[in-house]
């Protein structure tokens, strides 16, 4: 079961800035004091206090699921109802497949390998997600011999029983990662926390609940970054130097900008505006940090030109998209963040 990532500026900029869906309109000042003042006011934790313990893991995305699915997916396509019901009807496949509702986990945390390819791309490997909520493991066992036509093998790891089903098909995982699996595992850890994922994976989960091999707060730095009560999705990982070796973006000054990167992390907020995202890319010194701001910079600038050619209402939220993109050097960091109207957001969904 793989992921298949291509490191280029677009997934760089998909990565820090797409995902980066902010709170306040410019055209709403009430509005946006409110949700300052919310997240200057709220009390916080970190990442790592609030989630199962993962597997050494080179990249990982922690999700208040049950919130995701049940008010801010809603919010965020109350005005496209066929997109809401696809995501929908992608929750039910994988509860009738696998015997899981996903609606039924309060938080997933979900970590992967990285992994570089002989043709120059990456993939993500050794997936597994650590759900915590309400779950029926003799019905997941029965779901997953009627999806896999009894291709299931039972194991025993360090005490738990590992279900593994073999299914060769695309899956979306709790309804939301599409994956190619071949092989699915599952593996209640206890009596409200379930691992599902690559065998190898869950095996991995498994000895991390038992303290063994389990990822450290201080492996990644998204599992120190402060969480408020509005925290929907915290994500992060490590870039290595190999895996940005030999990349060519057309423009010497570019290309080694994005290869400068050697961590990213960042945080996706549901509040009274509409959603707030802020991505921060980290590099090895001061100097790459301003040289990658400066190119982040001068994109952002040549952005709304570059998006003249698009048409309509996409292109006015693309534009304004482009507009509203702060970026910021502090350090070795670089930080983004986007602010669009809730009203552009299904919009913006399907520009990008």
């Amino acid at each position: 079961m793989h992921t298949s990532v291509h490191t280029s500026l677009l997934a760089l900029a998909l990565a820090a800035g797409s995902l980066a869906y902010a709170t306040t309109d410019a055209r709403a000042p009430r509005r946006a004091s409110v949700a300052k003042q919310t997240r200057t006011t709220a009390p916080t934790t970190n990442a790592a206090a609030v989630f199962a313990p993962l597997p050494a893991s080179d990249a990982v995305a922690l999700v208040e699921l049950r919130r995701l699915l049940n008010d801010a997916v809603p919010r965020a396509l109350a005005s496209d109802q066929k997109r809401l019901g696809e995501v929908n009807a992608d929750v039910e496949t994988f509860r009738a497949r696998t015997g899981i509702n996903a609606r039924e986990f309060e938080t997933l945390a979900v970590g992967s390998r990285v992994v570089k390819l002989a043709s120059g791309a990456t993939k993500l490997d050794h997936n597994v997600a650590v759900g915590r909520g309400r779950f029926d493991i003799n019905a997941i066992v029965a779901a997953g011999r009627t999806s896999s036509k009894n291709r299931h093998t039972q194991q025993t790891h360090a005490g738990k029983t590992v279900h593994v089903f073999r299914l060769d098909e695309e899956l979306k995982l709790f309804g939301l990662l599409k994956m190619r699996v071949g092989e699915l595992a599952v593996c209640a850890l206890d009596a409200q926390t379930l691992a599902v994922g690559e065998p190898e994976a869950v095996r991995a989960a498994v000895d991390a609940a038992g303290g063994r091999g389990a990822l450290s707060p201080t492996d990644l730095a998204v599992l120190t970054q402060p969480r408020t009560p509005e925290t929907l999705v915290t994500f992060g990982g490590r870039v290595a130097p190999e895996l940005t070796a030999g990349i060519d973006l057309g423009n010497a000054e570019i290309t080694r900008s994005v290869a400068s990167v050697r961590e990213m992390f960042g945080a996706v907020r549901m509040v009274a505006a509409g959603f707030d995202v802020q991505t921060t890319l980290r590099t090895s010194n001061e100097s790459e940090a301003r040289e990658l701001g400066g190119v982040l910079a001068t994109l952002k600038q040549a952005a709304p030109f570059l998006l003249s050619q698009v048409e309509g209402e996409r292109g006015r939220v693309a534009r304004n998209a482009a507009e509203r993109l702060q970026v910021a050097t502090q350090g070795t960091d670089v930080q983004l963040r986007l602010e669009v109207p809730q009203a552009d957001i299904t919009t913006l969904v399907g520009v990008l």
